[in-house]
């Protein structure tokens, strides 16, 4: 399992070295980056693909911390508080961590969102998927053939090759032959070469 990256921000030494402490118990977790100032948390937070953010939005004195996290996922946004946001606050995170929360709260709370992320690179990955079949129709719809075409090389019905196209459109999310036609030379279904159909 790849290493899933935190930054921890909070004006607090001993909540920054606690909570990572804390997150250090989680197997395949790592602190990329610990701020303690607004200035640095503007520089990091804007360009940064890390896995989530811990924030206490107390650091930001001048700033908004919807502009600085706007192109941040809320999925990925852990508020850290002394106490319960006031009204629709809440809703700008996927969780809130607070200072008189257990060690025991604050696992359950970071392996519940780790969980979540997984689930979905799970359910991604296994709609990226395609098989073998659906491969060869992915090269042959990307040499140019048409269904019946590519229903006579396979053996099988145009209507199998219809079925096949809408599955993996749905697998895919590539609707286009120029989408699927590079999808399959980055995946050497084809190669970059080999983007017309052979004289017959």
């Amino acid at each position: 399992m790849a290493n899933i990256s935190f930054i921890i921000c909070d004006q607090s030494f001993l909540v920054r070295k606690g909570l990572a402490a804390v997150i250090s118990k989680i197997p395949s977790t790592r602190i990329i980056h610990s701020i303690d100032s607004e200035d640095e948390a503007i520089k990091i937070l804007n360009n940064t693909d890390t896995d989530f953010i811990i924030i206490n939005p107390d650091i930001f004195q001048y700033s908004k911390m919807e502009d600085v996290l706007k192109h941040v996922s809320k999925t990925r946004i852990i508020a850290l508080s002394s106490n319960p946001p006031q009204g629709s606050t809440n809703a700008q995170f996927a969780k809130t961590i607070y200072y008189n929360d257990t060690q025991s709260d604050i696992l359950q709370k970071i392996n519940h969102l780790i969980s979540k992320k997984q689930a979905t690179q799970k359910k991604k990955k296994k709609q990226q998927e395609i098989s073998n079949r659906e491969a060869s129709i992915v090269k042959y719809i990307a040499l140019g053939y048409t269904n019946k075409e590519i229903a006579d090389k396979l053996f099988i019905s145009t209507h199998t090759v219809v079925t096949h196209r809408k599955n993996i459109t749905r697998k895919l999310g590539i609707k286009t032959v120029p989408g699927l036609t590079i999808y399959a030379i980055i995946h050497n279904i084809i190669n970059i070469d080999q983007t017309e159909r052979p004289n017959s």
